[in-house]
């Protein structure tokens, strides 16, 4: 089978997108291929199929516009991304009618089982997302060299969020070994079943510098969208940012992400850009 992939990047995470509408392709066939597919002339850190689009030229009348899945490299599936959710929105608005791209107010898609909503003004999105569905704070977790506290917040993705001054004064942020650090904790046994991705951040002037390395990839990203909404949150929740808060990742590209559990509202916004095309030549 012969599939065209269009690749992504969303503030620096890169994506593998594919507009699987007219393809009969199972949940499983995706699963076992999201390695290869993840692997081709740029290799990303996710796969996004378009599964249904529900646009009409009354497109702001209806409640859904398009449903999409999101895949791990490693074929785990389940969880949002956040950035991933953005590049997926672009993609839809190219699948559909031009004369109706325009005059649409707002998108509403599905992933990961849950909807979210989207705005976009030319290649900024900004995606709505529901407030935590868990914030455990101050959680202590040892592995065989050291223990660390941060906090753990599932914005439908599970992140463990940590405070670099805890971690380490003597290197320069950049220069911390994320990646020998991280698998530890990933894969504790406090966050089973799911084990969760590691934030680190540093912050000045309301400006949070974010690494992060991700559950699914097993490394560190350019990006993570899901990772910069739960930074914000636990920064916000210890008073160490206001809303809305910058995020720079390890890619450069800005994020912006509000967060105002007031009036129970969180958003993520950043640029989604296409980067590339190319075709598979896959066995099903």
């Amino acid at each position: 089978m012969n599939i065209t992939v269009t690749y992504m990047s969303g503030a620096g995470n890169l994506f593998t997108v594919i507009d699987g509408r007219n393809l009969s392709l199972s949940n499983k066939d995706w699963k076992q291929n999201s390695l290869r597919l993840c692997s081709g002339e740029i290799k990303t850190e996710g796969l996004i199929i378009i599964k249904n689009i529900y646009l009409t030229t009354q497109s702001d009348s209806v409640n859904l516009h398009f449903d999409a899945n999101f895949y791990n490299p490693d074929g785990s599936f389940g969880a949002m991304c956040g950035n991933g959710g953005r590049c997926a929105v672009r993609y839809a608005l190219e699948l559909i009618d031009s004369d109706n791209k325009f005059s649409i107010s707002y998108i509403t898609f599905t992933m990961a089982g849950s909807n979210y909503k989207a705005i976009y003004d030319n290649h900024e999105i900004c995606v709505y997302f529901p407030m935590p569905k868990e914030k455990k704070l101050n959680v202590t977790v040892t592995n065989n060299v050291t223990s660390v506290t941060g906090d753990y917040i599932d914005v439908g993705a599970q992140h463990f969020v940590i405070n670099y001054k805890q971690i380490c004064y003597e290197l320069p942020f950049d220069n911390f070994n994320l990646e020998l650090f991280a698998p530890s904790f990933r894969n504790h046994p406090e966050f089973a079943p799911f084990g969760a991705n590691i934030n680190i951040f540093q912050i000045e002037n309301n400006i949070i510098q974010l690494r992060t390395f991700e559950r699914g990839v097993e490394a560190e990203t350019g990006a993570c969208g899901t990772g910069a909404i739960s930074t914000a949150i636990s920064a916000i929740t210890n008073n160490l940012a206001y809303s809305p808060v910058t995020i720079i990742p390890t890619s450069k590209i800005p994020l912006t992400v509000g967060y105002e559990p007031e009036i129970a509202l969180v958003w993520l916004e950043g640029s989604a850009e296409f980067i590339g095309q190319s075709n598979f030549q896959i066995n099903f």
